[in-house]
């Protein structure tokens, strides 16, 4: 072979190397209604945002109603308004719509079946890579375990510990959440804590926002001479925000309160119950904040009251392990014979969250 093939091998070669860098990674890409183009990938679309990874500024959040055109490289799992869940590429050619291909996930038979081409509004698309509860087609289990306690040595002999945990099962139509938690203290091998607490409540969402329930809670504290409190009770509530960063409901219902006291005399009586629960990320969403509140209202006498708070942080230590400071206060109007209306405590715990 002569030099001068060689040099032209050579030539084409380079030529195509060049060719090859200079094609542009695959990447989605969204035009808004401003003319700005975001280029990048397509993470999840929940509500009225779009979560969009870029390669200049992570994850960032545009809203839906300012996206002209949007394009994915790759098929997206998506969920339509009228709640049918495709896997498909999403295509803009005209302003305001999408072309999408019919891929049904919801054959018997397990298999994607594709049909033809077509074109929709934007507005159509409720979601993109949905939480498999949002699809309705699954379960999102979400939950926490938290554990604070300490010993000390010398001239006094102390342990305290205290666990609490909380699970939550969501569908697209319902919500299951229990909750326990113990607390133990001694001084001396003499105790001066010793309570526990568990609840249950299941919702029914019976559209977007509102839901139905019922819950049941579990108490003993022996040193509010309580053996057993147990509240059963329905009502409805109303779901304000669900969403990774900010959750809020607030509900009300009626419960029926049984208590039996290890001295006092037993008793009964209809209550009706306030609730509200509230979380949000803040510092940029590496710290949350909480609260929530009960309060059961005893309606053949008002000294039948009971407020249960609890308010807090929760800051991330590594991976899904985290440490919380949080302050519980639980208040009866009327407490058993010798014992104080209010319980307060300043708790500090280690915790581990999954979803």
């Amino acid at each position: 072979m002569s030099r001068k093939n060689n040099s032209l091998i050579m030539a084409s070669l380079v030529m195509t190397g060049i060719g090859l860098l200079s094609v542009p990674a695959s990447a989605d890409e969204i035009r808004l209604k401003n003319g700005d183009v975001i280029t990048g990938k397509v993470v999840k679309k929940i509500n009225d945002k779009v979560v969009f990874n870029t390669p200049y500024a992570g994850d960032i959040q545009v809203t839906w109603t300012e996206i002209e055109t949007i394009k994915t490289d790759e098929p997206q799992r998506v969920t339509l308004t009228d709640r049918t869940n495709l896997k498909t590429p999403l295509e803009s050619y005209d302003t305001g719509k999408a072309t999408i291909k019919l891929v049904d996930l919801d054959e018997d038979d397990g298999k994607e079946k594709q049909y033809e081409e077509k074109e929709i509004a934007l507005s159509d698309l409720l979601y993109i890579n949905p939480t498999p509860e949002l699809s309705g087609v699954g379960v999102n289990w979400t939950g926490r375990v938290n554990l604070g306690g300490s010993v000390t040595q010398g001239n006094t002999d102390t342990t305290t510990l205290r666990l609490d945990a909380e699970s939550i099962a969501r569908t697209l139509n319902h919500r299951l959440t229990v909750a326990a938690v113990v607390n133990r203290a001694t001084n001396n091998d003499v105790n001066t804590q010793f309570n526990n607490r568990s609840s249950i409540k299941l919702d029914r969402f019976i559209s977007e926002k509102w839901y139905i329930y019922a819950n049941n809670t579990l108490e003993n504290d022996k040193f509010r001479d309580i053996r057993l409190r147990t509240t059963t009770g329905i009502g409805s509530g109303y779901q304000v925000y669900e969403q990774p960063d900010i959750n809020l409901f607030v509900e009300g219902g009626f419960n029926y309160v049984t208590v039996n006291y290890y001295a006092a005399e037993n008793e009964s009586y209809p209550g009706a119950r306030w609730a509200v629960k509230y979380d949000h990320r803040i510092f940029g969403g590496s710290t949350q904040f909480f609260h929530e509140h009960e309060a059961l209202l005893g309606l053949d006498n008002l000294d039948n009251t009971l407020v249960f708070t609890k308010t807090g942080l929760r800051f991330p230590i590594i991976n899904n392990f985290n440490a919380s400071v949080q302050y519980n206060l639980d208040w009866a109007r009327t407490p058993a014979e010798g014992r104080k209306s209010a319980d307060s405590a300043l708790i500090f715990s280690l915790g581990y969250v999954w979803q």
